[in-house]
C-alpha cells in the first residue's frame, strides 16, 4: 500500500504534464494560424501557479507522511487522490479563466455586409444645459448617449462620425464605420469639453457639412441639442444644406416642462439675481424651425432609452439607392473555449468532494 502512495503523486504529475502538453500544442498550432492575445498582461497571473505547485508537494507530504503513521485509517490512499485530483482540476480551471481574461483573438474572419453609401455626422449638444435632468431623473445628455450607442448597434455598414459643440464646435471622430470606436467616443464627451458655453448650433452643422463627401450621395447630419441657440447664424447654414444633398434630422432632447439648471460642478442649483431657480426647457420651436427651413425631419426625445428605429427608418428610406457589398474582415475571438475548459476544470473539482477517511 505504501507503494501505491508513493505512485500517486508520480500519477499525477503525468497527468498534469499531458495536459500541459496538450494546452501548449493547441496554443502553438492556433497561433500558426495567427492567434494573439488582445489582453496579454493577464497571462502574468499564471505566474501564480509556481507558489500553488509548492503548497501542493508540502501538503501531499503532509497526507502521506499521516497515512504511513496511521496504518488504522482505511482509504487515506482514496483521499490522496482526491487531493491530487482536486488540485489539478482547479489549477486547469484557474489557467481557463486566464487565459479567456486574456481575450485570444485568431486571425479574421472575413464577412460581406450589404451597404448603402449614406454617410452620418452626428451633431451632440455638449451645452451645460444639457445636464439638465428632466427625463426621468436622467440628463438629457445621457439620453442622446443612449439613443447614438443604440443606433451604432443597428447600422449596417453605413459611416458615422461625431461632432461635438457648444460656442464652438470640433470633429469628434471623423466619419467611420468603427462602430465600438464611436459607442466609446460618445460614452466618454461630457459638457466640460468647453470651457466657453453656449450653444452654436450654426457652427457645428456647418463643420459637419463640411466633413461629408460632396459626391452626390444622400447623407445625414443628425443633430441632437435641448434648442437653446444663442446664436443667429441659422440661415447661413439652412441655405448651404437646401443646396447639397444633406438631409438634417432635428432631435430635441428634453421636456417643455424642463428642469433647474446647475452649476458647473453639477451639484448646486443655478439661481437668477432675485434668488429663483432658473429653469432650462427644450426649445421645440427652434427644432421644429430648422428641420422645415432645411428640408429635413425632426424628433422629440423624452425618454432615457429612446429608440433609434424612428431616425434609423428616416436614415434607410431617405438614404441612396446604391448598394455595394464590403469585405469587412472580423477578428475571431476563442475566449470561450478556455471559458468551457474552466467549466469542465472546476465541476470536476466539485464532483470530487474531499474523503471522509473511516476508523475500523
Amino acid at each position: 500500500m505504501n507503494k501505491l502512495n508513493k505512485n500517486i503523486p508520480t500519477t499525477a504529475l503525468g497527468l498534469d504534464i499531458l495536459f500541459s502538453l496538450g494546452i501548449l500544442i493547441a496554443y502553438l498550432s492556433f497561433r500558426a494560424h495567427g492567434l494573439r492575445f488582445d489582453n496579454p498582461r493577464s497571462l502574468y497571473f499564471l505566474l501564480l501557479l509556481i507558489p500553488s505547485y509548492y503548497f501542493f508537494f508540502s501538503n501531499y507530504q503532509k497526507l502521506n507522511k499521516t497515512y504511513s503513521e496511521a496504518n488504522s485509517i482505511i482509504g487515506f490512499s482514496g483521499q490522496l487522490t482526491r487531493f491530487a485530483v482536486k488540485f489539478l482540476a482547479l489549477k486547469f480551471c484557474f489557467i481557463g479563466v486566464i487565459l479567456a481574461l486574456s481575450d485570444p483573438v485568431l486571425g479574421f474572419e472575413k464577412k460581406d455586409l450589404p451597404s448603402k453609401g449614406s454617410d452620418i455626422m452626428v451633431c451632440l449638444d455638449l451645452s451645460r444645459s444639457m445636464d439638465v435632468k428632466d427625463i426621468e431623473d436622467k440628463s438629457r445628455l445621457e439620453s442622446a448617449k443612449n439613443v447614438l450607442k443604440a443606433l451604432a448597434n443597428k447600422l449596417t455598414g453605413q459611416r458615422i462620425g461625431l461632432c461635438v459643440f457648444a460656442e464652438n464646435s470640433i470633429i469628434q471622430l471623423p466619419l467611420t464605420r468603427d462602430y465600438d470606436r464611436f459607442k466609446i467616443m460618445v460614452s466618454e464627451v461630457n459638457t466640460s469639453y468647453f470651457s466657453n458655453q453656449g450653444t452654436n448650433i450654426s457652427s457645428a452643422v456647418d463643420n459637419a457639412r463640411n466633413s461629408l463627401n460632396r459626391n452626390g450621395q444622400q447623407h445625414f447630419i443628425l443633430l441632437l441639442t435641448d434648442g437653446e441657440n444663442h446664436q443667429e447664424t441659422q440661415d447661413i447654414f439652412i441655405d448651404s444644406l437646401t443646396k447639397s444633398n444633406i438631409k438634417l434630422i432635428a432631435t430635441a432632447i428634453g421636456t417643455e416642462s424642463g428642469g433647474p439648471v446647475l452649476e458647473g460642478d453639477n451639484k448646486k442649483i443655478r439661481l437668477d439675481a432675485e434668488g429663483n431657480v432658473i429653469l432650462s426647457k427644450v426649445n421645440l420651436s427652434l427644432v421644429k424651425s430648422l428641420a422645415e427651413k432645411s428640408r429635413g425631419i425632426w424628433f422629440h426625445l423624452t425618454e432615457p432609452y429612446p429608440s433609434p428605429d424612428p431616425i434609423l427608418t428616416e436614415i434607410n428610406l431617405n438614404a441612396s439607392r446604391d448598394l455595394r457589398n464590403l469585405d469587412w474582415k472580423i477578428v475571431r475571438r476563442l475566449f470561450s473555449a478556455p471559458l468551457i475548459m474552466a467549466l469542465f476544470a472546476f465541476m470536476l473539482y466539485i464532483l470530487a468532494p474531499p474523503f471522509i477517511p473511516k476508523r475500523r
